[in-house]
């Protein structure tokens, strides 16, 4: 989640899971059969006692929303697309509350270009079917290759993309649409605005296999999981982005889930990750 300094955003109860899950020692159970690879998770920023989540490739084109039980409580069907490969999601708060959903999957590094779609976010108590406002084709500055961690950081008005190598990961930058870019909303809209753009390197990272990434609310933190360990890289240090990811990173235990696929960061600064398998689980990192 990230959230830009000084707007307000809609919010409502806080996320507040039982005990045990909230201190990290017992895992949150998504009880839906139909989610059976939690691959994108982000905390709701229109009400905070929800989150949202998606299958990985091979599902529809939708988003499952949960409260702090795991149970389901709402969905949204993105209309007019497929679902290639969606590995990971975000909310954002850029005069108001908005989603990202990333289909960046490509295992084979065989995609020309890959797909941003960014929305302003539903209610995450009902189901909604909804158009895109955005559609962002995106085509690498070294050429195609797989993706699963995306973030957005309003602050600095971009798009960070990991990609997921076995040894050194290449972050990618792309400026975030501007609100002037934003089609408005309209019952007669047929479908997204499209915007094409490539990507600038930031730089490459000593991260293998990484999974997903969120960028901290209130730190400004810069959090990568993968299948081992977390990554943070704390916003203290001095200098820009490229200067601060040439440091080394605090590296932290992951819970003992079966695969771990995504992460996010809730409006307490609490960093949680989520798993494949049936039931998908999601657990806080200690």
């Amino acid at each position: 989640m990230m959230v830009s300094l000084g707007s307000s955003t809609p919010t409502a109860l806080a996320w507040d899971p039982a005990m045990p899950v909230a201190d990290g020692d017992e895992p949150l159970e998504f009880r839906l059969n139909l989610l059976t690879e939690s691959s994108g998770l982000a905390f709701s920023l229109r009400n905070s006692a929800y989150v949202w989540t998606h299958n990985d490739s091979g599902d529809l084109p939708r988003l499952f929303s949960f409260d702090e039980h795991g149970q389901p409580c709402g969905r949204l069907f993105l209309r007019g697309v497929k679902a290639i490969d969606w590995e990971d999601m975000d909310c954002f708060d850029d005069e108001g509350p908005r989603l990202l959903i990333a289909d960046v999957g490509d295992n084979d590094n065989n995609r020309d270009s890959v797909s941003l779609y960014l929305l302003n976010e539903p209610n995450p108590t009902a189901k909604s079917r909804l158009l895109a406002s955005l559609h962002l084709t995106v085509t690498y500055a070294n050429g195609p290759q797989n993706c699963e961690a995306v973030a957005v950081d309003v602050h600095n008005r971009r798009i960070l993309l990991l990609g997921k190598s076995a040894i050194l990961a290449t972050l990618h930058e792309i400026a975030l649409p501007s609100l002037d870019e934003w089609p408005e909303e309209s019952r007669d809209r047929k479908k997204a605005k499209h915007i094409a753009v490539k990507t600038t390197i930031v730089r490459r990272l000593p991260i293998p296999l990484a999974t997903g990434m969120d960028i901290c609310e209130r730190t400004g933190d810069l959090w990568i999981s993968s299948y081992l360990n977390a990554y943070q890289y704390k916003s203290a240090i001095e200098g820009d982005l490229f200067t601060r990811l040439g440091g080394m990173p605090t590296i932290v235990e992951l819970p003992k889930l079966k695969q771990i696929e995504a992460i996010a960061i809730d409006g307490s600064d609490r960093v949680w990750v989520s798993s494949e398998g049936l039931p998908a689980q999601m657990q806080r990192v200690k």
